[in-house]
């Protein structure tokens, strides 16, 4: 399974062309599930499977505007729920989960875009997201996105079991930094304020980070899967453009079957 997420910045900038260049990029890398933030529009959702040839898509817009978030797969879904499908109270942040039918099981894969603004805001949804997904009946599960935070940050240790979050625990495994220290190689920024043309003209301060990220909860007593490959797609410019101001993550993963 090749799985792919991709903030696509929803603003006018070089719109067409920076969505061309998006389709290129996934038709490049062969990608199997896709799971797109700040999402314009159910028509960029339907030119993106289209031009990609995805079979199945659930997109979303949010409750307060047109934007929204989007999964695009070659493999059924069985299932979608959003964050504010019953209660628009969400922090300016956005979740979706879908669950797919992959080789005979059921894997959920969740799509996060979480408050660019306050650590407080991303710990609550977070930990509402994790209660959620503890309500699947699924053989593995996936979290992908852009959470708006360093690896560094709260949501992230309380993921990956380093520490608590309002008195919760968790068991992910952030599928990059594995990759990285079983291989031996340093992760790149996906949001890179210094080198992405987007920000070439701004005067900016921030750090650039890993913002986004692909978590897999601890399949354990079940067999863990293989990394085949983990990488950041997107980074070319072409004619001074690249797709977005983030980077795209790209996850080979291998499902014992």
């Amino acid at each position: 399974m090749r799985l792919v997420t991709f903030n696509i910045w929803n603003h006018d900038t070089d719109f067409d062309k920076r969505i061309e260049l998006l389709v290129q990029c996934i038709k490049e890398h062969s990608i199997d599930i896709l799971a797109l933030q700040e999402v314009r529009s159910e028509k960029v959702v339907e030119e993106i499977k289209m031009h990609c040839s995805f079979k199945y898509v659930y997109w979303k817009k949010y409750h307060d505007c047109e934007e929204g978030l989007a999964i695009l797969s070659n493999y059924p879904i069985m299932s979608h729920w959003t964050n504010w499908d019953e209660n628009t109270d969400v922090h300016n942040s956005g979740s979706m989960i879908v669950e797919i039918e992959y080789e005979g099981m059921r894997i959920s894969v969740s799509n996060v875009h979480l408050d660019y603004r306050y650590a407080l805001s991303r710990e609550v949804e977070i930990i509402k997201l994790i209660d959620r997904i503890s309500t699947l009946k699924t053989e593995y599960n996936l979290i992908v996105g852009d959470f708006n935070t360093y690896p560094s940050s709260s949501i992230h240790g309380y993921l990956t079991g380093r520490q608590s979050l309002s008195g919760r625990s968790a068991r992910w495994i952030d599928l990059g930094e594995s990759f990285s220290v079983r291989n031996k190689i340093s992760l790149d920024v996906t949001i890179d304020f210094f080198n992405n043309p987007r920000w070439s003209t701004d005067e900016i301060l921030d750090i650039p980070g890993r913002y986004d990220w692909i978590l897999l909860e601890n399949p354990y007593p079940r067999e863990y899967p293989k990394i085949i490959e983990y990488k950041l797609i997107g980074k070319d410019t072409t004619n001074g453009i690249t797709p977005s101001d983030h980077y795209g993550v790209l996850c080979h993963i291998q499902f014992a079957i």
